[in-house]
């Protein structure tokens, strides 16, 4: 069987305003039911604008974090996605 990642993502929202609890539910949405996001923190990034921190859980055979990061670059409303760590769960 294969085993799974766990992968820390940043995600901007280009708009200052934006409700996090409904940007998440967003990015939930583009997800296989093979990945879930288990945990996200609201950080600030600089002049009123926040980031969110997700942590997320996806099959090992995805590999880094390209694919997270290119399932979530289809929700609009973003200005950046960094993947910030990885590792075996």
């Amino acid at each position: 069987m294969m085993g799974e990642f766990v992968a820390l993502i940043d995600v901007i929202p280009e708009d200052i305003e934006v409700d996090f609890e409904e940007f998440v539910l967003k990015l939930k949405k583009v997800l296989p039911d093979t990945a879930v996001i288990e945990h996200f923190d609201i950080m600030p990034v600089a002049f009123g604008l926040k980031k969110v921190r997700l942590r997320v859980r996806y099959p090992e055979q995805w590999g880094g974090t390209d694919k997270l990061e290119s399932l979530f670059g289809e929700v609009e409303g973003i200005q950046g996605i960094e993947g910030i760590a990885f590792s075996k769960a």
